[in-house]
């Protein structure tokens, strides 16, 4: 004969059950079923959807597409917005309710209790080409999601969207008054961050003439700088680097007054494992003592990815900095193998100028850059399966000297360097730095 064991826990869990529904009865019994009437439910509150979104519009630039929109008029009949979402779609259409679908939806943004002015938001990172991309954004509570209509613009730059750069964010000295694209700077012209009809553009910093093109031509046009439309959802203290997102840090003429300047070797050079197999970055700061007239920068913060995918943001609050960075147009880098005995010998395997016209842009082109730290540094990338190198010592130089007069109008050097921070100083215009690659 079978027997079954009797499982206590069941049989709690029953007994719980049956007690939870008699005191259930007992609760209802008492409150209403004794005596008089009793007030009915009250009715379920129900929120009303929001107005739809107004005044939408689009502004497509380089891998970029700019909105901005109106929040809906407030209005008996309708509810306040809890969040605005953004739509994208490739396909086109004037249809709303196509477009808004889940698979199409990019962000979705709080709305501002009692905010009546335009919101805007960027959407980076967008494939170029000249692609058109329509848009719908919608107001939404609990009560519904309403949608504005559709707009749409065409977006440039490559087919595979570029890795977005930061703008400027430190001070900088033109050490011979001429950009680091080699166009002299407007004698007539001065840093600037509250009139953009003033900006020198011949500096090669950001904002570039499109952007502040396109900052003006916004529904409530911007005129001054930093111009930091929407917070970072990672950071919300930080505005996001995007393009037409930008501040510039302070940069001034050294007006012919000598330069007297750090020099410092890229920290990877020494301390970092090089290989022969793969392209090495060289990297050469200038920088000087500002303290006795400080300069004008903004804070940055790496807000997400690492390398040539960082995602920089700025506070865009104005703040004062004690060194800045100084560009000298006279400047060359060379590159040789070193013997047992640690001297350089045999030809040099790079040796350029920083605008020597013999040599193009780009890889392996010494040049003046921002990198996405918001920093100036002359660039080099070495990639020794181009140039035959193989393992061994190597001594790479910085010089500033009359051989790379190449900027415009061929400028004296009248930038020295009074000290290395790291590797070896020979002289006012020269140092070194002995590297090993594997």
């Amino acid at each position: 004969m079978k027997t079954s064991r009797t499982d206590p826990s069941r049989w709690q869990r029953f007994v719980t059950r049956v007690a939870t529904v008699a005191l259930s009865s007992f609760v209802a019994f008492s409150f209403s079923g004794c005596g008089g009437s009793s007030d009915p439910a009250p009715a379920p509150v129900t929120v009303a959807a929001p107005g739809a979104p107004t005044a939408l519009t689009v502004t497509g630039g380089e891998n970029v597409a700019t909105l901005v929109w109106s929040p809906p008029a407030v209005s008996a009949s309708t509810g306040l917005p809890d969040s605005f979402e953004i739509y994208r779609s490739t396909t086109q259409t004037t249809s709303a309710a196509t477009l808004v679908t889940p698979a199409n939806l990019v962000v979705s943004i709080p709305a501002v209790a009692a905010q009546t002015t335009p919101y805007s938001h960027t959407d980076i990172g967008l494939p170029g080409a000249n692609a058109t991309y329509y848009y719908v954004v919608t107001a939404k509570n609990t009560g519904g999601e309403t949608p504005s209509a559709v707009e749409s613009d065409s977006v440039t730059g490559p087919p595979v969207a570029k890795t977005y750069g930061n703008n400027f964010s430190a001070a900088l000295i033109f050490a011979d008054d001429i950009g680091i694209t080699n166009v002299a700077l407007d004698p007539l012209k001065s840093w600037t961050i509250t009139d953009l009809t003033a900006i020198d553009y011949n500096t090669g910093l950001r904002p570039l003439a499109a952007e502040v093109t396109a900052m003006q031509a916004l529904p409530i046009p911007q005129t001054i700088l930093p111009y930091t439309p929407q917070t970072s959802k990672i950071d919300p203290a930080y505005f996001e680097q995007k393009s037409i997102n930008t501040w510039q840090g302070q940069w001034i003429k050294a007006n012919g007054v000598d330069q007297e300047v750090n020099a410092k070797w890229g920290d990877n050079l020494s301390s970092a494992s090089l290989s022969s197999s793969a392209k090495i970055r060289i990297e050469m700061v200038l920088s000087k003592d500002v303290s006795a007239a400080p300069m004008t920068v903004y804070p940055m913060k790496l807000l997400s990815g690492s390398g040539t995918n960082e995602l920089q943001g700025t506070t865009g609050v104005a703040t004062t900095a004690t060194t800045a960075f100084v560009f000298a147009t006279n400047a060359r880098l060379t590159l040789q193998k070193l013997d047992a005995g640690g001297l350089p010998t045999g030809p040099l395997v790079v040796n350029q100028a920083l605008f020597d016209p013999a040599f193009p842009d780009g890889l392996n082109k010494l040049s003046g850059e921002i990198p996405v730290s918001g920093n100036f540094t002359y660039g080099f990338v070495w990639d020794p399966a181009t140039t035959g190198s193989i393992a061994g010592k190597y001594r790479v130089t910085f010089k500033l000297d009359p051989t790379s007069e190449h900027g415009v109008g061929n400028p004296a050097n009248n930038t020295f360097m009074k000290q290395a921070l790291n590797g070896v100083r020979l002289s006012d215009t020269e140092v070194y730095i002995d590297i090993d690659v594997k």
